[in-house]
């Protein structure tokens, strides 16, 4: 519980609810080519944004409110040995990934892994050490479905760990079956009347006001008349407001549940290569990713919410996405080529590239949606209590490699959404914020500095200010 704010220090804050740090990845640019503009940046700066199509899941789930929208970012490039900080190489796939997720150039040659440490597992470090879960690291996309299938290698990744100078790579688990065995093996679910009970218990023990007491006797020496004063004020309202609310009842949801078995997971797809719209039409490069997603989304939001975990990555898509879009929007390609030829080009084309971005963003919708409608046992929401971003793999514009001026193989016109209400993070609701010139790293680290995290990825500085109190 918060001291005021004194002329001449601050103290430490009590402990409240847990904070929750997620962070999406979708392997799409936002354009199409030929077009200077997108389907998703919205005309109206600010709160009550207009929703165009690839964000309409927000208006869908009614859920734009909660969602703030940050655009006009770009990642800088350059030739190998001139790379800028925090930018990349010239040659576009899976090379905006590494300083996006990291903050850190990328590398000059061929290795398109991340060269720091991501804020997933830096977040984990500080918020997870002590749950059953330190970190949740899953990907939607199954396998690559080109040439041999693989898992992607590189492309097929977000999360890297520090390990003494070292940055290893952490493999996702993509199977729903095993995440969940992972997560639920050995998982007790909790009795709401216990939890009733302990909370009560909690009530009786030392009060907000004992927990900094040691560190206000020892700030109260240092502190002009004024602000002991004001401290010894905030001390007597603590304690009323104390005693009212262990005349109330303490809310009891239940909220934390085992979920149902997904049972075995959907068969692995198969490759399907350029052209190929028989292989398309046949069920190929699919792997009922929509059912993954909505497992996956299930288990990060039951795992925020009975405190398994509090930090999780998730992959939708991979870099360079050949994820078959026919059964899921009815468009008879994979997300990558249709980014390039769409269903005709044109306009058609466009509206094709701006659903395949709005399947990512439902989904990441469904799990703002999920939190913000669970309740804690304070009353608050765990979306009170979270950051959630979901960050793209490009955007549009110049292409340095091809030289061409409207190209989605760009990290120009770049843009991230960023949900939830941690340490007071969208005082407003969701605004739209323009961000121009700026990385889209920034926008990992404002949601590093909402749940509390003190750090700036890599070599990229810096917040939106308009997203922090």
């Amino acid at each position: 519980m918060a001291l005021p704010l004194l002329e001449s220090m601050q103290v430490k804050a009590g402990v409240g609810a847990p904070r929750r740090y997620f962070l999406g990845f979708a392997g799409s640019s936002i354009g199409f080519p030929g077009f200077e503009y997108d389907q998703l940046v919205p005309d109206a700066v600010g709160a009550a944004y207009d929703v165009k199509r690839a964000l309409q899941p927000l208006m869908d789930l009614g859920i734009r409110d909660d969602v703030s929208v940050i655009t006009g970012m770009e990642i800088p490039w350059g030739d190998a040995g001139s790379v800028p900080a925090g930018g990349r190489v010239r040659n576009w796939h899976a090379k905006s990934v590494a300083p996006l997720i990291s903050g850190v150039r990328g590398a000059d040659d061929g290795d398109e892994r991340a060269q720091g440490a991501t804020s997933d597992q830096i977040a984990a470090d500080v918020l997870g050490l002590d749950t059953p879960h330190r970190l949740l690291t899953y990907r939607v996309q199954a396998a690559y479905y080109r040439g041999s299938n693989g898992d992607g290698g590189d492309r097929g990744r977000i999360s890297y760990r520090d390990e003494g100078g070292s940055i290893i790579p952490v493999d996702p688990i993509v199977s729903p079956r095993l995440a969940y065995e992972s997560l639920f093996t050995g998982f007790v679910p909790p009795d709401p009347v216990e939890a009733a009970a302990a909370l009560a218990a909690l009530r009786r023990r030392r009060s907000a006001v004992d927990l900094v007491l040691e560190d206000a006797q020892t700030l109260l020496p240092k502190l002009g008349a004024a602000d002991k004063l004001r401290l010894q004020r905030h001390f007597d309202e603590l304690r009323a407001l104390e005693q009212r609310l262990d005349q109330e009842q303490p809310p009891v949801t239940g909220a934390c549940a085992q979920l149902e078995h997904p049972g075995d997971d959907p068969e692995i797809g198969g490759p399907v290569e350029n052209g190929d719209t028989g292989g398309y039409a046949g069920g190929g490069a699919y792997s009922n990713e929509q059912r993954r997603a909505e497992i996956l989304t299930d288990l990060i939001a039951m795992a925020f919410t009975c405190d398994l975990s509090r930090v999780a990555s998730l992959m939708y898509t991979m870099a360079q996405c050949f994820l078959n879009a026919n059964p899921l929007l009815d468009l008879p390609s994979d997300m990558h080529e249709l980014g390039h030829f769409g269903v005709g080009g044109g306009q058609v084309g466009l509206d094709a590239m701006s659903d395949c971005v709005a399947w990512h963003v439902g989904h990441f919708g469904r799990l703002v949606q999920k939190l913000r409608d669970t309740t804690e046992l304070d009353g608050s929401s765990v979306l009170d209590n979270s950051a959630l971003l979901l960050m793209f793999e490009g955007g549009w514009g110049y292409d340095p490699e091809s030289g061409d001026a409207l190209s989605v193989h760009s990290s120009e016109n770049m843009s991230a959404l960023i949900a939830g209400r941690a340490g007071g993070l969208n005082p407003d609701g969701g605004v739209h914020v323009p961000n121009p010139g700026g990385h889209p790293t920034q926008v990992i680290n404002t949601g590093l500095r909402a749940v509390g995290v003190d750090h700036e990825m890599g070599e990229v500085a810096g917040v939106i200010d308009a997203l922090l109190p």
